[in-house]
């Protein structure tokens, strides 16, 4: 909804509009004395995030000369995409610290900073002449009534599983109004969400390797910290090394992507990317707690930065493919997509974790019998041990039979865990194949333009790729 509200009222009133909701947002949330509140804050922060995150971009682009236009890759995988590296660590710091309301007031310091600075920084307005779009109220009323209905499914899917009839007709009924909210925007001159944008090989390659890097994000993010919390126990200071790491790969991607993103094309970027991915998913396949945290440093900074050069080649790949008159609209139903899959992605996540865990419980409990002489023998080596710190053979052995029980349960969750990575190894493959066919489709256009000699420079940049979006209506002479 950001670009549709700021196609209409002009971006001087709609950033602090959603700046203050999500100060508002903030400050609930840093008060809130239970869920309740704590659960209107943070839908009060998302809202206005999302609706921000289209808002500012374009200017964030149009604030860099076309000479140096290409440093605006730093500012979308270090800020944006990294930001997502520096939330899981500020929240393994809230957890080293046992405190956690600093995170909201650090929110509603940086959002009152952002008031008092937009003002200046903030482009003038179109003249008042120029005829602004209604708001499209139908898009609006459908994806509202989309995104209620959705809530209900993704809220009972880990506690009841897909086959209860709190899930399964629930997500009927969203796929009907989706379908809905898709057909009423389509013939529409300012649609909500531009999706015919995308219906051609650029976009559809480009969209493809985005939302697949992004749903991989969300499987990262949750694998590694379940293994390194539930399974291998590590201390939370360890943690917030993990994901510092994590943050330093996506850093070095920003840093290539600046330098080679004009020479080699998304296509080529993403492809790289990929192959990180899938180097290490296939290792942690069999991923067990005796590899040294070391390495899963190293490996979690591969992980952080092909994820985010193939998802931001991707999405800037994909803004850039045709007319750039139109690639707002692209971007707009691009990061849409994106955006409501890792919603989506996120409680199926949470599901898969807990079936799987269940199902490998229950085998490696059916193998727990007194016949079995390996489960014998290390219970009768637990027990000695115990034994000869000084307790009685009937306190050994149930000791021993409690911590068995534990590793099993552990053993279990990195089961679970595993097989989570199996899908990360298939999404890595995904965007393996959506960049080569991004690189056959060709390198694209460069973001940092020729520019036109001898004619002496000219005081306005080329037209920026990810401009506020226009009606769908051909430029002239084209």
């Amino acid at each position: 909804m950001g670009p549709a509200v700021t196609r209409r009222y002009g971006i001087r009133r709609s950033y602090p509009a959603f700046m203050l909701v999500f100060l508002l947002g903030s400050l609930l949330n840093m008060f809130a004395p239970g869920m309740e509140l704590l659960l209107l804050g943070k839908i009060l922060q998302g809202f206005a995030s999302g609706s921000l995150f289209l808002t500012i971009l374009p200017v964030s682009l149009r604030s860099f000369p076309n000479r140096v236009r290409n440093r605006f890759l730093l500012l979308a995988i270090g800020g944006l995409f990294g930001s997502s590296a520096i939330g899981a660590l500020l929240g393994s710091l809230s957890l080293t610290s046992d405190t956690w309301r600093w995170l909201f007031a650090v929110s509603a310091v940086t959002s009152a900073l952002c008031l008092l600075i937009g003002p200046s920084a903030l482009p003038a307005e179109p003249s008042p002449q120029t005829p602004r779009p209604a708001l499209d109220k139908s898009g609006i009323a459908s994806l509202a009534l989309f995104m209620s209905a959705l809530t209900v499914p993704l809220y009972y899917l880990q506690e009841k599983g897909l086959g209860s009839l709190y899930v399964w007709p629930f997500f009927l009924i969203c796929l009907l109004l989706l379908i809905l909210f898709l057909t009423v925007d389509y013939a529409k001159e300012n649609p909500l969400l531009p999706w015919k944008a995308l219906l051609f090989s650029k976009p559809v390659f480009g969209t493809v390797m985005s939302i697949a890097s992004h749903i991989s994000l969300i499987i990262a993010l949750a694998g590694t910290n379940g293994v390194l919390r539930s399974v291998r126990e590590m201390p939370f200071m360890n943690l917030t090394f993990f994901y510092l790491w994590f943050f330093i790969g996506i850093l070095v991607s920003a840093l290539l992507c600046t330098v080679l993103y004009d020479r080699l094309g998304p296509g080529i970027l993403g492809f790289a990317g990929s192959l990180a991915v899938i180097a290490v998913s296939l290792q942690w396949l069999h991923l067990d707690v005796e590899v040294p945290l070391s390495t899963m440093y190293l490996q979690i900074a591969c992980l952080g930065g092909g994820i985010s050069m193939t998802l931001i080649s991707g999405a800037l790949g994909t803004a850039m493919a045709g007319n750039l008159h139109h690639a707002a609209l692209r971007s707009v139903s691009l990061h849409f997509m994106r955006n409501l899959a890792g919603a989506v992605a996120a409680p199926f996540v949470g599901w898969f974790l807990y079936r799987q865990s269940a199902i490998h419980y229950e085998t490696f409990r059916s193998q727990m019998s007194v016949t079995n002489p390996a489960l014998n023998a290390k219970m009768s080596e637990l027990a000695g041990h115990l034994m000869a710190g000084g307790l009685t053979a009937s306190e050994a052995k149930k000791s021993a039979a409690s911590t068995l029980l534990v590793e099993v349960k552990k053993s279990a969750l990195l089961g679970a865990y595993q097989n989570l990575f199996t899908i990360l190894l298939v999404l890595g493959i995904v965007m393996l194949l959506a960049s080569f066919g991004k690189a056959l489709t060709g390198k694209g256009r460069s973001l940092v333009q020729k520019e036109q000699a001898p004619k002496a420079q000219s005081a306005q940049d080329p037209v920026p790729v990810l401009a506020l979006p226009q009606p769908l209506a051909e430029p002239a002479g084209r």
